[in-house]
């Protein structure tokens, strides 16, 4: 087996099968694969005449390995009756890191679980913190779905119960229209930053919800810092294209586009003009799924990996309950803010494993996936090499990975920027344990002793630095919150 090559070894946790239907059948599926062996990609195999229960490829682009009780078409489908379920990964190049996540968007059935070796070296783990029988499978049918939504709910020929979701049936789960609506009333301010287009710089776009155009509909318009424009009329922010985060078109610099726009469905827009209008509704959509507009705002998207989802009330339950009870996605973009994409270590073997539905198996609550930090702001904080031992530091939800061992450097450095701390919070070392913490607030730090060598601020106030080989002292209580 070539050293360049990806091993997904594949598990069966649920127990020897009972009856035909419960055989587990695996199928691959994807793009510019190379390398390939143990499966032939787009044939549902059974799992037990995969040799050695591993398959081996070199590049893959999309992929998906799906598993499945009894023989299923290709691909299956959330209606079909089939138990099911499937995780996703790409690597592009031959010893590149393999990107790879759990995926329930479409439907909650057959659990699955990842783990393996992060490419900074640190494991990560993927699964199931509660099981899907009873627990998850009732929250959706008592907690999340309308009275009029058990259509959602089918037994499969296998005789499981999955739950279908909202990207598919929008109609049985709670109308997003109210929330919309509160933040129009409310004249709700935006501030949405784009993604860097190559050769350019990220914009940021600033406006407000308001009544519709009697004209146009619009509903939202925004203005760029440099120049561009974008707009959402009320019939494309409905409630099922939130929940698809796709089917409907914007208006960008006054162009009526597709929401998510491709050189096929938009062939004569430019590319970077299509990173940056298609980036923006992605941060508007990962505003309204994980519920973090309000109407008072500042609903700015940079601050919205920092924030706790669903933390309003507000956002699309069936991506909470996915949240709440596993490390899968719940909605097309929870990679970008829940923490679920995990870049691995091609050179290691991954482990997917086929889970019983009573199991809560694989869940870790910081799974990896590097460091999730502000891109900017007013304070920053640095600590030097050889402090590894601190672990991830996390702020928040806010996560600030170790710097890697390269050559000529040690690694275990740390540094960025802070979130805006308007009240004393919580700086974590998660390496230390986890009553390893100080206390860090705009402009101040409160580090009660616990630190085996003390930090200062720069000439202007705005950076806080610790030396190299910084470390929790042994035994340390962590300093109560401060009062002022």
């Amino acid at each position: 087996m070539s050293t360049s090559s990806v091993t997904l070894n594949l598990v069966n946790l649920r127990g020897k099968p009972t009856a035909p239907d419960e055989d587990i059948y695996i199928l691959l599926t994807g793009e510019d694969v190379t390398g390939l062996s143990g499966i032939t990609l787009g044939a549902v195999t059974s799992l037990s005449q995969i040799t050695n229960a591993a398959i081996s490829f070199t590049t893959i682009k999309s992929g998906r390995l799906y598993a499945g009780l009894g023989p299923f078409p290709n691909p299956p489908t959330p209606t079909g009756g089939i138990y099911y379920g499937w995780i996703e990964f790409s690597c592009l190049t031959a010893g590149d890191n393999l990107w790879i996540n759990m995926s329930n968007v479409d439907l909650l059935g057959l659990p699955l679980s990842i783990s393996g070796t992060e490419a900074g070296g640190s494991s990560f783990s993927l699964g199931y913190k509660s099981p899907m029988t009873p627990t998850l499978i009732n929250t959706m049918k008592n907690s999340v779905l309308t009275k009029h939504g058990q259509g959602a709910v089918i037994t499969t020929v296998s005789g499981q119960q999955l739950v279908i979701g909202p990207t598919i049936i929008p109609s049985a789960y709670p109308d997003m229209t109210p929330y919309v609506t509160s933040l129009v009333k409310a004249n709700a301010p935006v501030t949405i930053i784009s993604d860097t287009p190559p050769g350019g710089s990220p914009e940021t776009f600033t406006g407000n919800f308001q009544a519709a155009d009697p004209k146009t509909g619009v509903i939202l318009s925004l203005k760029g810092d440099q120049g561009d424009t974008f707009e959402l009329t009320a019939i494309n922010l409905s409630s099922s294209i939130i929940y698809r985060c796709d089917g409907g078109t914007i208006i960008f610099n006054g162009r009526v586009v597709p929401q998510n726009r491709t050189s096929k469905n938009d062939p004569s827009g430019q590319p970077a003009s299509q990173i940056i209008s298609n980036s923006v509704f992605r941060n508007l959509m990962i505003g309204f799924n994980e519920g973090y507009f309000t109407p008072t705002g500042p609903n700015n998207s940079s601050q919205f990996p920092g924030l706790t989802p669903f933390a309003g009330g507000n956002g699309n339950l069936y991506a909470q309950a996915i949240h709440n009870g596993t490390n899968s996605y719940g909605f097309p973009y929870a990679d970008s803010n829940l923490k679920v994409l995990i870049q691995a270590d091609p050179a290691q073997p991954v482990t997917v494993s086929v889970l019983a539905d009573s199991m809560a198996y694989g869940y870790t609550d910081n799974p990896g996936g590097g460091s999730n930090q502000p891109s900017s702001g007013t304070y920053q904080f640095g600590i030097g090499s050889g402090s590894g031992a601190l672990g991830a530091i996390r702020i928040g939800n806010w996560v600030y990975e170790p710097s890697a061992n390269t050559a000529g450097s040690p690694g275990g450095a740390y540094g960025g920027f802070l979130p805006d701390l308007t009240d004393w919070t919580q700086m974590q070392f998660t390496g230390a344990g986890p009553g390893a913490y100080i206390w860090v607030k705009n402009g101040q730090v409160e580090t009660g002793g616990c630190l085996n060598t003390a930090g200062s601020w720069n000439d202007s106030k705005t950076v806080y630095s610790w030396p190299a080989n910084l470390q929790w002292v042994p035994g340390a209580i962590a300093p109560a919150k401060p009062t002022s």
